[in-house]
């Protein structure tokens, strides 16, 4: 069980790292600068699925790195108050990291939720990320 939960934040470090998640904006910025929210991220029995709010707040970014089992077909998403946003059809197999991003997205001051769903299984949410950039 350790082991298991090392390597679940590993590969949850090197999602973000992969996808620009890694950090916020410092304190040092200049007055007014874009921030970056999240990222905001969940263990899954093989892999990892993490939602971060990055451009200033106009761009959702999502990551999903697939560490065992078999291949799955998952759409990425999130989840704005009662409405939810859904990618194309996409393949993961073992060992795979995919990123999606949904670019020019009005967020408002709204608080977030990356969703997978993963055909023939339940939706996966990440726990909530609130919009930092508005």
């Amino acid at each position: 069980m350790r082991n298991h939960t090392r390597a679940g934040v590993i590969l949850a470090t090197s999602l973000l790292a992969a996808a620009g998640l890694a950090a916020p904006a410092s304190a040092g910025e200049p007055a007014g600068a874009a921030r970056n929210a999240g990222p905001s991220c969940t263990s899954l029995s093989n892999g990892s699925f993490c939602v971060g709010i990055i451009d200033g707040g106009h761009t959702v970014n999502l990551v999903y790195g697939k560490t065992g089992g078999s291949a799955v077909t998952v759409k990425f998403g999130y989840r704005k108050g009662h409405t939810t946003h859904l990618s194309n059809a996409y393949t993961v197999k073992k060992g795979d990291t995919k990123t999606f991003k949904f670019k020019n997205v009005n967020l408002g001051c709204s608080t977030i939720y990356g969703v997978l769903a993963v055909e023939g299984q339940d939706d996966f949410e990440t726990p909530g990320l609130h919009n930092t950039g508005c």
